[in-house]
């Protein structure tokens, strides 16, 4: 995710750079034939390319918004699942208290952060297991590493742990029923993450798209040959260049768990839970929060 404003002007020259040359030259051959040859047949109303623009921008705005609400939804997912699970440990270290915290407490917290980040790393396609040897022994990275959702079976895990603070008189029935609640809502906002993950956008309503931006294109310079003489390269070169980076950025919105500059920033995140979650339980060496890359990225 992007932390501070940046110019995504050459990340996208270089993307269409050869697309912005094919262009320029096709404008440029247009305007010769009807500026220098007199070739004045090519000619064409202006208003037939307004009202292909006009569609086009209504099919761009609405993909651009649909976009970014699956990106929204996938940031709003996260805020909730810090929120729980700073939530977890607070009932846990309360409803056990009594001036220590519980071995089992402490269990509970490294599992949580396991399964933060085993989450995250599902999400990128990346080995869950990896970098959770410091939260999960030997054994439990064993056992996990033959399942398919290993983030699911960690919650299995925490699940077995409650039952044990219950079967050992630590928490009473009501207490247990409210950690399993909380133990609940982590899950729910494990389902809505593998439903946006696994949910493609409609690659008909994009493909589409291009084809109708590619079209407009292609006609805008024919309908202001008459009006804007040699200034259509230019005009028709800028109009080019925003259309292609909204579509753009529908594009990299629309996938908020790709590993990419605009993704959620889930290792903060993460990084976040981890550190608050020690603090709750007096651990020694905890970490410093993540700060963005030199472009201001912040993952």
């Amino acid at each position: 995710m992007y932390t501070r404003p940046l110019s995504a002007a050459p990340e996208l020259i270089k993307k269409y750079r050869a697309q912005f040359i094919i262009y320029l030259f096709y404008v440029s051959a247009i305007y010769v034939a009807y500026g220098i040859f007199k070739i004045e047949e090519i000619d064409i109303k202006m208003s037939i390319a307004t009202v292909l623009g006009f569609s086009i921008s209504l099919l761009l705005g609405f993909r651009t918004a649909a976009s970014y609400d699956r990106w929204w939804e996938a940031r709003k997912v996260w805020g909730g699942i810090v929120n729980d699970s700073r939530t977890l440990i607070r009932q846990l270290i309360g409803f056990t208290g009594k001036g220590e915290i519980k071995p089992e407490v402490k269990k509970l917290t490294y599992y949580m952060i396991a399964w933060c980040y085993a989450l995250k790393n599902g999400l990128r396609n990346i080995n869950p297991l990896e970098g959770l040897e410091e939260f999960l022994s030997q054994e439990e990275l064993k056992e996990l590493s033959s399942k398919s959702n290993k983030h699911n079976e960690i919650l299995k895990l925490m699940q077995l742990k409650l039952a044990q603070l219950r079967a050992n008189q630590s928490i009473d029935s009501f207490q247990y029923v409210s950690l399993d609640n909380t133990l609940k809502q982590l899950c729910d906002h494990m389902g809505k993450c593998e439903r946006i993950k696994n949910t493609i956008f409609p690659e008909h309503y994009r493909a589409y798209t291009h084809w109708g931006i590619t079209i407009f294109m292609i006609m805008l310079p024919y309908g202001m040959l008459f009006s804007t003489g040699p200034f259509v390269i230019l005009i028709c070169m800028i109009v080019n260049f925003f259309f292609l980076m909204i579509e753009s950025i529908a594009f990299s919105l629309q996938s908020p768990f790709q590993n990419s500059a605009n993704d959620t920033p889930m290792s903060a995140l993460s990084r976040t839970i981890e550190i608050n979650l020690l603090e709750m339980i007096d651990a020694p060496n905890i970490p410093a929060p993540l700060q963005p890359d030199k472009k201001g990225v912040l993952m």
